[in-house]
């Protein structure tokens, strides 16, 4: 091909003028600059965006490199690739329980393996910790290994089961969540959520249930993180009547006119302090004959928390918009029950409503009734979710139920107690309090039982112009104050108490597999015990 170049003359010297493209660097230094090669595996140039998640045991009571072993699935890939992981790994320190280590191009199948620590082998039941040691350290390794990988933006994530592909899947599920519903994707951009699969396991019914129980939690989560100003009592019981509806459950909504004809004064006196209108709705799942007795599932639905003209602090009132975590709990439960297919019947009562500062906010020492005839005295506003719970267990006596659960961000007192380890529990029946802890056990999501005891009932029953009193004098003791408080109102069916005020919200170091924001707890813990129940012919 010929190339012009221009030439100019100064008299003897000749001066050629070259153009600035002949001037730049080539491409690879191991090849001349031409005309791009025919590509001969188009394999190798796909994108590579699956990753895998192998496991390894550390025990650090054996010394030197016996200290650490494979699992049978990371021990079967290491043989496809002759070696190679495990001497990757080895120039790496051994992830303990809750690390991991990536490596890339270790085969053409996965552009990245995620080697995660299990901790020892030898985990099992703790008497002493009240929880599966073995179960938790498989949902921590799948948790936090996926939650390593989403940085890669990976289109899928194959993870091997550990052992136990149920414990698996609900570490997995519950790590790759997040909450980014309102950030615009084009100036906020974020990984889109993997798809999940198990790999070298046919455990594929464990597999299911775990993503069921992880995604029924992932739904509370959800509905926590909504803001207050689009998630009101209105739009929360239309989202019920969309998720609930096309799996033939039930939906009765009804108005404050309707509460009222029933006598529920607490329920009236919380909901008219705000324009927002209050809503008392029933959701009802028939797994079984008409004729068996139903569980009972009460969930506090108070969209947005102020405190009432005993306003919260600022610490405090950005926090309130999951004071409906106990509603959208049940909500999950109830979903996740009619997905599994579990042969009992469910109702559930989820009374919603907001609590602002106006001319019609409940104040201080005011009285309402219930449909018990009881009076109840009002001396804290703030304390408004257990007048919502109070009129809702006279109303659950109308349906004979076989035992009855109320879930509710209660007490901040647990804060300071608990922590986040686990949510207090108040029973009248020791038989359903066991099954209750063994699914505790089973999920992580520990219980702890607290005192339901007559010295807390004179507290609330110390008053002289009503019957009881929604908090008693004191300072402090307010969680159990609470539970002698409805205790008032439970007549003669088995009732457990859930106060998840200090488990509702997590700042991402509780759990591995739980990142920052709200949690959805107890919602598998609930979902296995009914399990744990049918299993058993409890229900």
């Amino acid at each position: 091909m010929f190339v012009f170049r221009p030439t100019i003359f100064l008299g003897n010297i000749n001066i050629c003028l070259r153009y600035i493209s002949q001037f730049q660097t080539p491409k690879t230094d191991c090849t001349p600059f031409g005309p791009p090669k025919k590509v001969v595996d188009p394999k190798a140039c796909t994108p590579r965006d699956r990753g895998l998640v192998l496991g390894v045991y550390y025990n650090d009571q054996v010394p030197g490199d016996d200290a650490a072993i494979l699992t049978a699935s990371a021990q079967k890939y290491d043989k496809q690739v002759n070696g190679k992981l495990w001497k990757l790994l080895k120039l790496t320190p051994i992830p303990k329980l809750g690390e991991n280590r990536i490596f890339y191009d270790v085969d053409p199948n996965y552009g990245y393996v995620c080697v995660s620590g299990l901790g020892s082998e030898c985990l099992a039941y703790s008497s002493s910790e009240r929880i599966d040691e073995s179960k938790e350290a498989i949902r921590v390794a799948a948790g936090s290994a996926c939650k390593s990988l989403l940085a890669l933006n990976p289109r899928a994530i194959y993870l091997e089961s550990f052992g136990n592909a149920e414990c698996a899947a609900e570490g997995a599920a519950l790590g790759c969540w997040q909450f980014r519903e309102y950030r615009r994707p084009e100036k906020y951009p974020s990984p889109h959520a993997p798809k999940l699969h198990l790999y070298d396991d046919c455990d594929f019914d464990g597999w299911n249930i775990g993503k069921l129980k992880a995604e029924s939690q992932n739904l509370a989560r959800y509905l926590s993180e909504m803001p207050p100003n689009l998630l009101n009592p209105t739009a929360f019981a239309t989202i019920m009547v969309e998720l609930l509806c096309e799996l033939d459950i039930n939906v009765e909504i009804k108005t404050k006119g309707w509460a009222a004809a029933h006598q529920m004064g607490g329920f009236v006196s919380v909901g008219k302090s705000s324009v927002q209108p209050p809503l008392y709705v029933e959701i009802s799942y028939y797994g079984a004959d008409e004729c068996t007795r139903p569980i009972v599932l009460i969930g506090k639905g108070v969209t947005f928390d102020s405190g009432s003209l005993d306003l919260k602090p600022p610490d405090e009132l950005r926090y309130m918009k999951g004071d409906m975590a106990g509603a959208a709990c049940v909500l999950a439960v109830t979903r996740a029950a009619a997905k599994l297919k579990l042969p009992v019947n469910i109702r559930g009562i989820l009374p919603l409503c907001e609590l602002m500062p106006s001319g019609k906010s409940p104040k201080f020492g005011d009285i309402v009734c219930s449909a018990t005839g009881k009076s109840v005295r009002i001396r804290l506003p703030s304390r408004e979710g257990r007048l919502l719970i109070a009129d809702s267990l006279v109303y659950a006596r109308n349906y004979w139920p076989k035992f009855v659960i109320d879930v509710g961000t209660m007490s901040k007192e647990l804060m300071a107690t608990l922590g986040a380890s686990a949510c207090g529990c108040y029973s009248n029946s020791d038989e359903l309090y066991c099954y209750l802890d063994s699914a505790a056990a089973c999920t992580g999501d520990r219980i702890w039982r607290m005192p339901l005891w007559k010295f807390y009932e004179d507290r609330v029953l110390d008053v002289q112009c009503a019957d009881v009193a929604n908090t008693g004098r004191h300072k402090y003791g307010d969680s159990p104050n609470c539970a002698a408080f409805l205790k008032q109102f439970v007549c003669d069916f088995k009732w457990v108490h859930l106060d998840t005020y200090n488990i509702t919200y997590t700042k991402g170091h509780d759990f591995p597999y739980l990142g920052r924001g709200m949690t959805g707890r107890p919602t598998r813990t609930i979902i296995e015990m009914m399990y744990q129940l049918y299993v058993d012919a409890k229900v």
